[in-house]
């Protein structure tokens, strides 16, 4: 195999490794095991409110895309994400409200996955924060409590996602950890939250 060849097949590995763990498998995901393990009747209202929630800001990633606004569908670029923050905390709070706001029993976790949105956008003037790593560093720390093993299984995935994310040249090192260190304190912010 060729240095090419190589390269080539490091970065297919990359893009497998990104889609597989992209935010909103991770999200759909933590969301779904949080409702089975804290209120199992409301898995189907769960099921319903995170799909809406998920095709709308798919539907609306694709359509700038497809507009030739967004370079990628991950708004690989700074300037591509504000109006991708805006939207998605306006259908995470959305979605707290379809779930029944605090009277959900996981309303500190939508809570917390608001206040990371949030602080990704306000960094975003400095940084591009990796939402992939924020959001599965997000999924293990919320995990842990609720079904150990894939708590774990989400935290020790975390380098290989930060590889991937680095050989497909979505980020530098510093949105990498930096985006991981987003996500551990939010799931710790919902760890306190849900014990507050």
């Amino acid at each position: 195999m060729s240095d090419a060849e190589s390269r080539d097949a490091g970065w297919r590995v990359a893009r497998v490794v990104s889609i597989a763990l992209h935010p909103f498998a991770v999200l759909v995901a933590v969301s779904l095991l949080a409702a089975w393990r804290l209120d199992p009747a409301s898995l189907p209202r769960t099921a319903i409110g995170i799909a809406a929630a998920v095709g709308v800001v798919w539907a609306f990633v694709l359509q700038r895309r497809r507009a030739g606004h967004w370079q990628t569908v991950d708004a690989s670029r700074r300037g591509e994400r504000p109006l991708l923050y805006l939207l998605a905390l306006m259908v995470a709070a959305a979605y707290w409200w379809w779930m029944g706001g605090r009277a959900s029993a996981t309303s500190a976790g939508i809570l917390a996955a608001i206040a990371m949105l949030c602080v990704a956008g306000l960094a975003n003037r400095w940084i591009k924060l990796s939402l992939h790593m924020a959001s599965l560093a997000f999924a293990g720390v919320a995990l842990l409590a609720l079904v150990p093993p894939v708590g774990t299984s989400a935290l020790l995935l975390l380098p290989l996602l930060g590889w991937a994310r680095l050989r497909m040249a979505r980020h530098t090192w510093p949105e990498v950890v930096g985006g991981a260190a987003l996500g551990l304190a939010s799931g710790a912010l919902l760890r306190l939250l849900a014990h507050g």
